[in-house]
């Protein structure tokens, strides 16, 4: 336990996945930041892999906990760590993240400069090492979205909830991360957070490589799940619906009416992902694989929204 107040709390939510916990805490070991100045506090959600027994065996050189939960879920899980936290900052850190040393002072240095901010770190994605066109094109796709964010103003719908920071106090004040919702929790915590005089910023400096290697199937459900969230998001917040739910939004019209046919002949996302590989050119490649994610989305929304909301969604 920290005999002095650190001034950055980290939150480590995991589930099984004691390998990759073990690779983000070595890289937190390797922080510029004094290691007395932050915590990690590791959030089990009920592994069943020796995750917890890992971290209270591992030699860390800050100070380190673990809370054994039953499987609550992610969300559940990370409310139980930030209340036991006691810095004044909160970072939510995804468990698959390998932080570049200087992420933790970055963090810090930019509530410095503005305490009421939501601290959005960059994220590189590893591409997987499998043949998975989809995937990787992904990872390209998710590069080129990180390098625009360095040159416009961050957005709410910027926040992603893999390496974001907050006061802590405020987060708790709103109620933590919300437990209600299929996804879409960042966007949720950078709305609700905003609310209360908080604005997002995007961290450059505060770095970390995202390796989860995820596949074309798990990136499509997440999607879709996606899709389904943003639907329960548009209709607690009815304001956020013109930006949430979009059908046009960064779409040409061939993709649309690529996606409507789709939607009609009922295509599984993944068949329709599959069938990218045998497209030619970089160019038409990019195109395909957000049309793709796109319309796995929108099946998320069509599942999530009665009849009526859904013709005018997709008009």
């Amino acid at each position: 336990m920290p005999t002095e107040t650190p001034q950055v709390s980290v939150i480590l939510a995991t589930h099984n996945r004691r390998e990759l916990l073990r690779r983000c805490l070595d890289s937190l070991a390797k922080q510029t930041l004094d290691p007395a100045e932050f915590e990690v506090i590791v959030a089990d959600d009920g592994s069943s892999d020796g995750s917890a027994e890992m971290v209270e065996a591992y030699e860390a050189p800050y100070p380190l906990r673990v809370l054994k939960e039953g499987r609550l879920g992610h969300a559940a899980t990370q409310n139980k760590a930030l209340e036991a936290a006691t810095g004044p900052i909160g970072l939510l850190l995804d468990d698959d993240i390998i932080a570049d040393p200087p992420l933790l002072e970055a963090h810090i240095a930019a509530h410095r400069r503005d305490p009421k901010i939501v601290g959005i770190g960059a994220l590189t994605q590893q591409p997987v090492d499998a043949n998975d066109w989809y995937a990787r094109a992904y990872a390209r796709g998710w590069n080129e979205h990180l390098e625009e964010l360095s040159h416009r103003p961050t957005e709410l719908s910027d926040c992603y909830g893999g390496n974001l920071s907050f006061p802590r106090e405020t987060m708790l004040e709103i109620g933590g991360v919300a437990t209600d919702l299929p996804a879409a929790y960042d966007y949720d915590m950078g709305f609700r957070l905003s609310q209360v005089g908080c604005k997002p910023v995007f961290i450059a400096a505060a770095h970390g490589v995202h390796d989860d290697q995820k596949g074309a199937a798990r990136i499509l459900h997440d999607a879709q799940r996606s899709g389904r969230a943003c639907m329960v998001l548009g209709d607690r917040y009815p304001e956020l619906t013109p930006e949430l739910l979009d059908w046009h939004a960064g779409a040409s019209g061939r993709e649309t009416g690529l996606r409507r046919l789709a939607m009609s002949l009922h295509v599984p996302p993944l068949a329709l992902a599959k069938a990218g590989r045998l497209i030619p050119g970089r160019g038409r490649k990019m195109f395909w694989l957000h049309l793709v994610r796109r319309f796995a989305f929108w099946l998320g929304v069509q599942e999530q929204a009665t009849p009526s909301q859904w013709a005018a969604l997709s008009k």
